[in-house]
């Protein structure tokens, strides 16, 4: 029985910690299943068993590079992990590349991050500018012309500018009008933007900030009932913890999700997303996260390439990575062998009701009609 590294630099604090520690969680959830199975058997007879190391990078870039390059170099770790977070993704690739490392990559979806990494990484994600395209679908499909869209773009982001800008080109492709507005982290008062002559008839908006800044504008809008707003949509509704910490308050929310536990399908290996909602939350106490699912079924990618090429030849898995057509529990992989973007894997549009986190769009996923 030969063993084999998994090198993380893990995101354990700072303002993604929310989403890095679940990420930590469902990797580790993986490793544990897979050594209590004996490990990856190959196909020269083999047991591989993996050995997980990870250092906390604070949500800082630099310290990303810092442990990038310590779990490269000193730890020689045979996979590399990308943290949560597409700036501290991008600090990873580019560290990676330096070393000729590939990256498998769960957790930056910004869209360029394959080519800042050279063709050294694999991604299981959804890109950015792809993020919002299923709401203003489900938008367009509702209202069809008749809407505006006002579009809150976080200043000095990159993600938000990238997320805000699909849903910018999405929209005029469907003939919807649409408009954006930039505003600061830690906004508190959004009525500068939300009452603004050309934004103050739209039915919808569409919200691109951080974890605060989406809280802030929900708690706004909650003050403010008598605008009537058909969907507002921010990405962090599409975690538990904006339920947790607007209570009842967050329903009707609406967001944009890479995955979700009532998933009902059937992967071509590994658990169903009911099987590993059931197993995660046995183990943590709580149902969770598509940040949790996406580190998971990475896991799982990397186990069924091994178990193809027979070991952990980090060109070899690339090459299987970019031939490979599949669906897991996390939905369809499909890597662009030229761009090596994700096409296969597609986005949900969920709304919480009753408490809930419901699948409301597209119509082959959902679970619930969409409340307006």
């Amino acid at each position: 029985m030969d063993s084999f590294k998994i090198g993380l630099p893990a995101t354990l604090s700072g303002r993604h910690a929310i989403q890095g520690r679940e990420s930590l969680q469902g990797i580790k959830l993986f490793i544990e299943e897979l050594c209590a199975r004996g490990g990856i058997e190959t196909r020269g007879g083999k047991s591989l068993v993996p050995e997980l190391v990870f250092y906390d990078d604070e949500s800082i870039p630099e310290k990303t590079r810092e442990n990038t390059l310590r779990l490269i170099a000193k730890d020689r770790v045979d996979i590399l992990l990308g943290p949560y977070s597409s700036s501290l993704t991008l600090a990873c690739v580019e560290t990676a590349e330096k070393a000729q490392k590939v990256v498998w990559n769960y957790g930056g979806s910004l869209d360029d991050i394959p080519s800042r990494a050279r063709g050294k990484t694999v991604s299981a994600i959804t890109g950015a500018s792809s993020y919002f395209e299923a709401v203003v679908d489900m938008i367009h499909g509702c209202y069809a012309e008749a809407v505006e869209i006002s579009v809150l773009r976080l200043e000095g982001s990159k993600f938000s500018q990238t997320v805000c800008e699909g849903a910018l080109l999405r929209a005029e492709k469907l003939g919807i009008s649409a408009v954006v507005y930039d505003f600061s982290s830690g906004t508190e008062d959004f009525s500068a933007v939300l009452t603004h002559p050309e934004s103050r008839e739209a039915s919808c908006v569409l919200c691109c900030g951080g974890m605060e800044d989406d809280i802030n504008l929900a708690k706004w809008i909650r003050r403010n009932s008598d605008f009537d707003f058909g969907v507002v949509a921010t990405l962090a509704a599409a975690v538990n913890e904006f339920e947790k910490r607007l209570g009842r308050e967050t329903d009707g929310f609406v967001s944009t999700s890479q995955w979700e536990p009532t998933l009902s399908f059937s992967p071509d290996f590994g658990p169903s997303p009911e099987e590993f909602s059931d197993r995660f939350a046995r183990a943590y106490g709580h149902t969770p996260d598509y940040t949790a699912a996406q580190s998971y079924n990475m896991g799982l990618i990397i186990e069924e390439f091994i178990k193809r090429t027979g070991g952990t030849d980090e060109q070899a898995l690339l090459r299987e990575a970019l031939r490979s057509r599949f669906t897991t529990f996390y939905g369809d992989f499909r890597v662009d062998p030229k761009t090596l973007r994700q096409t296969g894997h597609r986005m949900l549009v969920t709304q919480w009701q009753d408490g809930e986190k419901k699948i409301v769009f597209p119509k082959e996923y959902s679970n619930s009609r969409l409340i307006i």
